[in-house]
């Protein structure tokens, strides 16, 4: 709307609401202004104070810039619905500049009164024509009659009565309150002409008083506004033609681009020809630190793409705050070093994909469309991309590990399934294969390879476990096995804590294999006692020699072979596993006596080990005699079908009666 050239017929549209719309936008951009100027306030140099009581006003004023701001707005809304009710008209003429009306009646009330006057006169000439017809265009709005120039909410007198209105709530020293009209009149009198110009053009294309032309700021000396200055000592104001410039260089940074160049050569250019002198030594200074930028050949093409829209707001912030480009620690130039930094050190590592390009991207879109950037705006900017190249570069790895463990996974899973082929044509259940040895040749496989010493090693170790848990047929066999199982109970707690297992898991593991290795030497008994020799064979091709283990478990430091969690869910991308469900198995505890058909009779059985996942379950007689192993759905399936119940009273007594005749 602000920037058409086509005026809408007065009637499309009532004057009342285009009131409003002004009212709106005026309270709007008047807030965006305060908003910057207290920003600014921290590198504003012309303060009266000490540093102390500077840095202190500062504070507070950032601190209150809401109660400022929203103060401020309501008294500049006050200021329009008096215009329109014209309640004011006949007392404004009189007391135009009676700034006492403002209950400024203070023993300082002079001081102050002294002040706000010289900022209304200094800048009454400049926007005089913006006076007459911004208020012309809102009396059409309205249909009213007649009204004073200083009725006319917008005019500075006006915009000052309501800073002081806004400061007032803070109960400043009068010093202070004069320092901020210092800055009041520097960051926000000096940038009204953008401001009146918008105001003027939307009244202008809504149709009202076209005939009127819009507006211009009349000529200005250095000093001020005062229309005694000789002719020789004005000059065109050089604030609006630098606004616009910039503008235009900011409309190019908001667009996308495949290239880049240095803009401040083209900027020196266009500021000579609009005849605005200063901002060299900025210019000059970004120019060098850019195009150091530009030709660095190690930062990525697409990193200087980006980098290159921000030069103009670089530039901005570098005119707004006084001394900010010598200052290495500004964070505008901190932004700058820590991304080529991280990029530079990051396109020579070939990871081209931590890359944070798509941060930088999105986060100077944003910052191209704020009306204005802050120091902060920097600051904020470079501890978002650290954040981002941190979360960025562990979902990346975390993606990496996946995969590496889904295409090593099923290389390891055959290397196993081959050496614990003898358990399986034995029946015995695999589960510490799958719950350590498995995982810890993964490990191993991705950090040191399927043919490193470690690799080799462990190999080594799993076939020695297989084969201590084959029963033997000699008595050289059994004297041999048992000096090996206290190698292998001591080896798997060696590789559980290099896994860094909960130690819930570990325990129930070192119980589980107990049992096993219980059962191996009694199968090895009664194979001797029996003289069979049916698993010689088995056992010879699972295990060839009794190496010494220490120097396997030197390798099983705790934690180095830790499994991380997207290993997990490598290992369970494969499964089709059935939905778990809460029932007698789950509840069933270790130690606990159920009732069980075995053998076509019922017997007596005893809970003697449980997986923690409750994946399988070890039930042994009254002796002790391991009868049967059953995972969870079969064990829920039993105790479903009544094959299987728990031990009721009756079963007890007898259990009780049976265990004091065994002790005796």
């Amino acid at each position: 709307m602000t920037g058409s050239n086509k005026h809408q017929e007065p009637d499309s549209i009532s004057g009342e609401e285009v009131f409003a719309e002004i009212s709106s936008l005026s309270k709007k951009q008047t807030t965006d202004m305060l908003l910057r100027m207290i920003e600014s306030a921290a590198n504003y140099h012309s303060w009266s104070l000490s540093d102390e009581d500077g840095a202190r006003v500062i504070k507070l004023i950032k601190h209150k810039q809401r109660i400022i701001c929203s103060s401020f707005t309501f008294q500049l809304n006050k200021h329009f619905s008096e215009f329109k009710s014209a309640s004011h008209s006949l007392e404004a003429e009189k007391g135009a500049r009676d700034w006492q009306t403002l209950g400024i009646s203070s023993a300082n009330g002079a001081v102050e009164i002294n002040e706000l006057q010289d900022i209304t006169s200094r800048y009454g000439d400049a926007f005089k024509e913006f006076d007459r017809t911004i208020l012309k265009r809102l009396q059409a709005c309205i249909k009213r009659p007649r009204a004073s120039i200083y009725e006319s909410p917008l005019q500075v007198k006006r915009l000052c009565e309501a800073f002081q209105y806004a400061i007032d709530s803070l109960n400043l020293e009068v010093s202070y309150k004069i320092v901020l009209y210092h800055l009041f009149a520097d960051r926000f009198i000096e940038a009204l002409g953008p401001f009146y110009r918008r105001i003027d053009q939307v009244l202008f294309d809504y149709g009202m008083l076209t005939d009127i032309p819009l507006a211009q700021i009349h000529l200005r000396s250095i000093e001020g506004l005062s229309e005694s200055d000789p002719a020789e000592a004005l000059k065109p104001d050089q604030t609006i033609s630098l606004l616009m410039l910039l503008q235009d260089f900011k409309e190019k940074s908001r667009q996308p681009s495949s290239k880049y160049k240095n803009l401040f050569p083209e900027l020196k250019q266009r500021f000579a020809q609009s005849g605005i002198d200063q901002h060299e030594e900025q210019i000059d200074q970004l120019n060098l630190i850019f195009k150091l930028i530009f030709e660095d050949e190690d930062l990525p093409s697409p990193i200087k793409q980006q980098l290159a829209r921000l030069q103009i707001y670089v530039f901005i912030t570098a005119i707004q705050e006084d001394g900010f480009l010598r200052r290495s620690s500004n964070p505008a130039r901190r932004l700058l070093d820590g991304i080529i930094s991280s990029e530079v050190e990051i396109a020579k590592g070939g990871n081209s994909e931590f890359s944070g390009i798509r941060y930088i991207r999105e986060h100077i879109d944003a910052l191209a469309s704020r009306e204005f950037i802050t120091v902060d705006s920097y600051a904020e900017m470079l501890d978002g991309y650290k954040v981002f190249l941190r979360e960025n570069e562990a979902a990346i790895r975390k993606a990496r590990r996946i995969e590496a463990t889904q295409k090593i996974l099923p290389l390891v899973r055959n290397r196993l399934n081959e050496i614990t082929q003898p358990l399986k044509i034995q029946g015995t259940p695999l589960i510490l294969f799958q719950k350590v040895w498995l995982p810890l040749l993964v490990q191993i496989g991705l950090q040191q390879g399927m043919d490193s010493d470690t690799w080799h090693k462990t190999i080594e170790m799993v076939k020695k476990q297989v084969w201590s848990l084959i029963p033997k047929s000699t008595a050289e066999e059994q004297e041999e096995l048992q000096k090996t199982l206290p190698h292998v109970a001591h080896s798997l707690h060696r590789a559980m804590r290099s896994l860094k297992l909960a130690e819930s898991l570990q325990q129930s593991l070192r119980d589980y294999l107990k049992l096993e290795q219980q059962n191996v030497l009694e199968a090895t008994g009664r194979n001797i006692i029996e003289a069979k020799r049916r698993t010689r064979s088995l056992g010879q091709q699972s295990f060839d020699s009794m190496e010494d283990t220490t120097e396997f478990d030197a390798m099983m430091q705790t934690g180095v072979f830790q499994v991380p969690t997207e290993m997990l869910e490598a290992f369970n991308a494969g499964k089709a596993r059935k939905p778990k469900k809460v029932n007698q198995a789950q509840a069933l505890s270790t130690g606990e006596w159920v009732n069980m058909l075995h053998n076509g009779g019922k017997i007596l059985a005893k809970l003697a080990w449980k997986a923690e996942d409750s994946s399988l379950f070890i039930f042994v007689d009254r002796d002790g005699t391991r009868i049967c192993e059953l995972d969870g759905d079969k064990l829920a399936e039993q105790f479903e079908s009544g094959e299987l119940s728990l031990m009721d009273s009756a079963v007890d007594s007898e259990k009780t009666q049976f265990s004091f005749m065994k002790n005796l």
